[in-house]
């Protein structure tokens, strides 16, 4: 067999960032929200770590035992969705001419989601879209300054937790944290992203995530997905 190396590419952007409240119905199932679009997105990351640990016997490596994958990052933004603020930042709306917002609010989980971009070596490109299942935030960084002779805006960084979703499983009936749909030349997956904001009969997410692990009927592009284990 000759070497040879595949197509050269390199991922880049990050846009078309949205969230999604996660709630449960009466009958305690799975019931994401209508999903928002965050604007003012600079930049996502998320870093996954496992511990891997060694036990000795006999003067040598008996067995290598891993632990639970732990997942931590962040949303870098120069502004926060007003809904975001109230749905996942603890932030509830006072009754005062405009309202104010206090941090007496509760901190709800939610679906988090953006796409890349991909640019081979010939300068074709496509998208990829990334969903994480199931996101808790914390309190919001940030620091302002004096402006000077130029003026730098304020970026503010939201500290994320990433886990399994329980009632978002694969094939196999395990819990996916997430999910990465690349899409086709032929714009199959912005399609189906597009529809989610649709103003007439709008997309379901849940819909969409199904296509994405393949539940769904509908034959759809190569996806990934990474969980817990």
């Amino acid at each position: 067999m000759t070497y040879k190396y595949d197509t050269r590419e390199v991922t880049h952007g990050n846009a078309d960032g949205f969230y999604a409240k996660i709630a449960k119905t009466d009958a305690g199932a799975l019931d994401l929200q209508e999903p928002y679009s965050f604007t003012g997105l600079r930049s996502t990351s998320f870093e996954t770590s496992q511990e891997s640990n060694a036990y000795y016997a006999d003067n040598m490596e008996h067995v290598r035992l891993q632990g639970k994958k732990s997942t931590e990052g962040s949303i870098t933004t120069y502004q926060i969705p007003k809904q975001f603020m109230v749905d996942h930042l603890g932030k509830k709306l006072t009754n005062s001419t405009p309202p104010a917002l206090i941090d007496t609010g509760v901190n709800n989980n939610f679906v988090w989601g953006y796409a890349e971009t991909v640019t081979d070596e010939f300068g074709a490109e496509i998208e990829e879209f990334h969903i994480w299942t199931n996101v808790k935030a914390s309190a919001p960084k940030g620091s302002t300054a004096t402006d000077e002779t130029s003026a730098t805006p304020k970026e503010v960084e939201i500290p994320c937790t990433a886990s399994p979703n329980n009632f978002i499983v694969d094939s196999e009936k395990k819990p996916v944290s997430e999910i990465v749909w690349r899409d086709d030349s032929k714009g199959t997956v912005r399609g189906k992203f597009d529809k989610l904001f649709a103003d007439n009969s709008p997309g379901k997410l849940i819909d969409f995530i199904n296509e994405a692990l393949g539940t769904a009927t509908t034959t759809t592009p190569t996806t990934t997905v990474s969980g817990g284990s």
